[in-house]
């Protein structure tokens, strides 16, 4: 004799893990831009510049913060600092997760995986100015040049915890 409870727990765990799995099955799938580039490769800038050294403009970061705010502060939180369950995006939380990666590496996350139940629904310069609000939260200068959206820039911009 079957238990009907026993089987009614295993089909919503499976429904659960098939729900919670989704997303990141999908990310794994998108690649933005036409490029032909997989998601979420870990790049390390071989040459390029550094985050010190002024990617992205206080106009952009400005932007990024409305966005920000709009998108990703309910979960994130306004300081940043997230809320136990999503991860803080700036100070040591910040550098202990991207250090050594490139920009594109940072901005392909954010665009395949945000906002939570929504992922790559916004633009591609709406992703770039959060990743600028970010930067800028990290007390990273501001520049002349906006931070921009093409892979090939992207992944000359090295995220460095040191000048």
């Amino acid at each position: 004799m079957r238990n009907i409870s026993t089987d009614l727990n295993r089909r919503r765990l499976a429904v659960l893990l098939v729900v919670a799995l989704c997303p990141f099955v999908a990310s794994l799938a998108f690649v933005p831009d036409g490029d032909d580039q997989p998601a979420f490769t870990a790049t390390l800038a071989a040459q390029g510049q550094t985050i010190w050294e002024g990617v992205y403009t206080d106009e952009q970061a400005k932007r990024g913060e409305l966005a920000y705010e709009r998108e990703c502060g309910a979960c994130h939180g306004t300081d940043l600092m997230g809320d136990g369950i999503s991860p803080a995006l700036i100070g040591s939380s910040f550098f202990f997760r991207w250090s050594d990666l490139s920009v594109f590496d940072m901005y392909l996350s954010i665009r395949t995986t945000m906002p939570q139940g929504a992922p790559a629904s916004l633009s591609p310069s709406s992703y770039a100015d959060i990743s600028a609000f970010i930067l800028q939260k990290n007390k990273m200068p501001a520049g002349d040049t906006e931070l921009p959206t093409t892979t090939d820039a992207l992944v000359d911009i090295l995220i460095t915890d040191t000048k």
